[in-house]
C-alpha cells in the first residue's frame, strides 16, 4: 500500500537558498537509491518552516530510506542545513481522486 512520508521543519532563512539548490541532487539521489520513490514535493509555510511530502510505494521502502538517507552525501548535505525536524511521520494512502 503506498505511503506518504511527511517531514516539517525548520530551516535558517540564511540556508534556504542552500537547500532549494542541492535539492534537485537530493532527490535524485535518493530516486536512484530508491526506485519506490514516487514524488516528492517541498511547501514553505514562513520563513523558515517547511513541508516535505514524498510518496513511497510501500512503507517498508519509505522506512528502509529514511533510515539510508544519512548516509546519502546528497541528503546529508541537505539535512545539515535543517535546524529542527518538527515531525517526520508515515501515513498510509486510502483513497487518491
Amino acid at each position: 500500500m503506498a505511503v506518504f512520508e511527511l517531514a516539517r521543519f525548520k530551516v535558517a532563512p540564511d540556508n534556504v537558498e542552500a537547500m532549494l539548490e542541492g535539492r534537485d541532487a537530493m532527490v535524485a539521489a535518493m530516486r536512484l537509491r530508491f526506485p519506490q520513490l514516487v514524488t516528492a514535493k517541498l511547501a514553505r509555510l514562513d520563513d523558515s518552516t517547511w513541508i516535505d511530502v514524498w510518496q513511497w510505494e510501500d512503507l517498508a521502502s519509505a522506512k528502509e530510506a529514511a533510515a539510508s538517507a544519512p548516509t546519502i552525501p546528497e541528503a546529508s548535505k541537505m539535512f545539515s542545513l535543517i535546524e529542527q525536524v518538527e515531525s517526520m511521520e508515515h501515513a498510509e494512502i486510502i483513497h487518491e481522486g
